[in-house]
């Protein structure tokens, strides 16, 4: 039985990965070029089998050149769709995953989940949630790269999209996002509290987190104020750029909201005592529930403060 040489088993490897009809074919042409090589290297003197490896590693790795004569494509994401394969992934991240953290925390916040368990939980799952929709965005995108579809970009340029000036920051649909979306966790804080109760008394009725006195006053009062910050956030998207004003009403409907807020939860407000009473046989609970409003107080007015100061920067950058 004869040995295959090098160059049979290189356009062996070549062809396999080749459809079974174009096979014969490229085997031929390569044949005829690697002779041509080995001749040609044989004239100058060179050993033949020195002259054979030689031709060889000048063609290079066997599956680089299938997927040169078989049109498939070496990347995962091609050029072609690259920017829309970003953008769509952007966009989904920046919208899907705040909803799913701030779900998360309002449960594990209503299970009695205390404040490490919930930040790691929720960062777990966000970071599991991201990680799954970049791979499955990714995947659809490789196959249609694949699939020919990709000869042209999936959204079509046009100097339309370009911004409006460089001078003035753009405001992007995040803004109305951030608007809708607390509203909603407020809403849904409300209603799983109801809904989905951590603790109930012995008739059976659900025991609310938040104190039924809020009912009175503050919760009609956040509400209004949330509204109100989804009005602004409208305003800004429309008019696509900040402005001093605009930076003087996210201080006001930002303090409006904060202020109120850092106090209830530093006068233990908020916890309605009846939910509190139900910790009572776990002292462990009410010290880290404790430890939570402290940590609750001051996350609300670093946020909030970053808030402002960021809105008052990128009125200063728009007046450039």
């Amino acid at each position: 039985m004869t040995t295959p040489t090098l160059t049979e088993r290189y356009i062996a490897a070549v062809v396999r990965r080749l459809p079974e009809k174009g096979r014969s074919d490229v085997a031929s042409e390569l044949r005829a070029s690697i002779a041509d090589d080995i001749e040609a290297r044989l004239a100058d003197g060179t050993d033949p089998q020195i002259a054979e490896r030689d031709a060889l590693i000048e063609l290079g790795d066997p599956d680089r050149l299938a997927a040169g004569f078989a049109g498939t494509p070496l990347q995962l994401i091609g050029p072609a769709v690259y920017l829309d394969w970003r953008r769509l992934l952007t966009v989904l991240l920046s919208i899907v995953l705040p909803i799913v953290a701030g779900a998360l925390i309002i449960a594990q916040a209503l299970a009695g989940a205390g404040p490490v368990d919930i930040v790691l939980g929720t960062m777990g799952t966000v970071v599991s949630v991201g990680i799954a929709m970049a791979f499955w965005v990714t995947v659809v995108f490789a196959i249609i790269e694949r699939t020919g579809a990709a000869d042209r970009p999936l959204v079509s340029w046009s100097p339309d999209s370009l911004p409006a000036t460089t001078a003035k920051p753009q405001v992007g649909v995040d803004v109305l996002v951030g608007g809708v979306l607390g509203l909603l966790l407020l809403v849904a804080g409300l209603v799983s509290q109801s809904v989905f109760p951590a603790f109930r008394d012995a008739e059976g009725t659900a025991i609310p987190f938040l104190a039924p006195e809020l009912w009175s006053w503050w919760i009609p009062y956040f509400i209004v104020v949330l509204v109100a910050e989804l009005v602004f956030a409208i305003v800004l998207y429309r008019r696509r750029s900040w402005s001093l004003g605009l930076a003087v009403g996210n201080i006001v409907l930002t303090l409006a909201f904060a202020v109120p807020m850092i106090v209830l939860v530093l006068s233990d407000s908020i916890v309605n005592p009846a939910f509190s009473a139900q910790l009572a046989d776990v002292p462990e609970l009410i010290e880290l529930g404790g430890q939570a409003m402290v940590v609750t107080a001051i996350a609300v007015a670093a946020i909030s403060l970053w808030e402002c100061i960021d809105g008052v920067l990128k009125a200063a950058r728009a007046r450039r």
